[in-house]
C-alpha cells in the first residue's frame, strides 16, 4: 500500500514539474581579453625604503618556502 501511494505521488507531480519555466539563460562568457582577477595588475602604493626592504624580504622567503614544498614534492615522489 506505501508503494502504491509513492507511486500516486510521484506521478501526481510529474505534470508540475512539466509546468516549470525552463531555467534562465547562461550569463554570457568573459571576454578573452580580461585577465583573470589575480593577474590585474595593482598599483603599489609608494613604500619607504625600509618598507620596501620588507616587502623584498617577504617576497623572498614566500619563494624560499615554494622551493621547499617542490623539494619536498619532489623527495616524496622519488620515495613511491
Amino acid at each position: 500500500m506505501p508503494f502504491l501511494l509513492l507511486a500516486w505521488v510521484t506521478l501526481a507531480a510529474l505534470p508540475a514539474a512539466a509546468q516549470e519555466p525552463p531555467p534562465p539563460p547562461p550569463p554570457p562568457s568573459v571576454p578573452a581579453d580580461v585577465p583573470p582577477p589575480r593577474e590585474v595588475p595593482r598599483a603599489r602604493p609608494s613604500l619607504s625604503e625600509e618598507d620596501r626592504e620588507v616587502v623584498e624580504n617577504l617576497e623572498l622567503l614566500e619563494s624560499m618556502e615554494a622551493t621547499e614544498d617542490l623539494e619536498l614534492l619532489i623527495e616524496l615522489s622519488q620515495e613511491e
